[in-house]
Formats: structure tokens, sequence, C-alpha cells
């Protein structure tokens, strides 16, 4: 067990330095976002006649990692 996470460690650690820009600004995307959703508060989820509430800060920190690392993606690998 503690090989395998060792190797997964170090698979990560090789794909973040492969890809310096994707890993940085997939941070800071989340990083914004969760800043963001602090400073919001809560969103309502409702559906099937339920309702959850979910913090902003949860949401927007997805989003914001998804979006640095499509940005980031741009800046490592450039379409030519």
């Amino acid at each position: 067990m503690k090989e395998k996470l060792h190797m997964g460690a170090q698979n990560l650690a090789a794909a973040a330095k492969a890809r310096p820009a994707e890993t940085k600004w997939s941070l800071i995307g989340a990083s914004a976002g969760g800043i963001i959703g602090l400073l919001i508060g809560g969103v309502g989820v409702a559906a099937m006649g339920g309702a959850a509430g979910v913090p902003a800060a949860v949401i927007l920190a997805l989003v914001g990692g998804v979006l640095g690392n499509r940005y980031g993606i741009s800046k490592d690998r450039p379409v030519h």
C-alpha cells in the first residue's frame, strides 16, 4: 500500500514538473474561486423535491480550478 502511494506521488510530481503552467494556473484558479466563494457565502441546490445548501467556495473552487487548468494547458501546449 505504501509503495502504491509512493509511486502515485512520484507520478503526480512528474506530471506537475512536465506541465508547470498547467499546474500553476490550476492552483491559482482554485484558490481565487475559493476566496471569492467565501466572500459570497452559500448556494442552495434544489432537485427532485429536496434542497441542500452547498458552500459557494466549493463550487467556485472547482470552477476556478477547471478554468485555470484550461488556461494553463493553452500556455504549456500552444496550438500552432
